[in-house]
């Protein structure tokens, strides 16, 4: 009976620190799919703006129906802070999206803070100056892709791995 509960703990341990690294792993590989995602949204945005003249909120919406969750979290919040005309501005509604889509996604803070000074153009100037702003973003949200697709590739194997080992070691710390 009691060898039979040190064998249980014993499984119980190494499988929950090896799913715990195997969800470490993930996230890392979600992080690359929606910083994908997100390039791909705002090119979208940026057309419904710059050639089809569609007005920020309805480019936000058709953006947030165009893309996969989370990401579509940060268009359907941005433009229904704006549609509810409460007197916010496109940087609140931006804002309030980003802060959604932070609490949602796999994305690090230098993800979100990107996003966040991107705020501040959103809305503001001529269709020119939002392509030059939307090309400039999804430039450094490509950066930012390339560099999460070399440390998912590193950093997988590891967080697989390593979590298993871990959950080996405490085992072995008890005996």
């Amino acid at each position: 009976m009691m060898l039979w509960l040190k064998s249980a703990g014993v499984i119980l341990v190494i499988l929950s620190s090896g799913i715990w690294g195997l969800m470490g792993a993930r996230n890392l590989q979600l992080r690359v799919e929606q910083l994908k995602d997100l390039r791909m949204a705002l090119n979208f945005l940026e057309k419904e703006i710059a050639y089809m003249h569609t007005p920020l909120s309805s480019a936000l919406r058709k953006t947030g129906y165009f893309c996969a969750s989370p990401i579509r979290w940060l268009f359907l919040e941005s433009a229904e802070r704006l549609e509810r005309k409460e007197g916010r501005t496109a940087y609140e509604a931006w804002l309030s999206g980003v802060y959604k889509l932070e609490r949602a996604s796999s994305l690090k803070t230098e993800d979100i803070e990107l996003l966040k000074t991107g705020a501040m153009q959103i809305g503001i100037s001529d269709v020119y100056e939002q392509r030059k702003f939307f090309s400039m973003l999804q430039e450094e949200l490509k950066i930012m892709e390339e560099k999460a697709e070399k440390e998912a590739e590193s950093g997988v194997k590891l967080w697989s791995y390593g979590g298993f080992i871990l959950g080996a070691v405490i085992v072995l710390l008890f005996i």
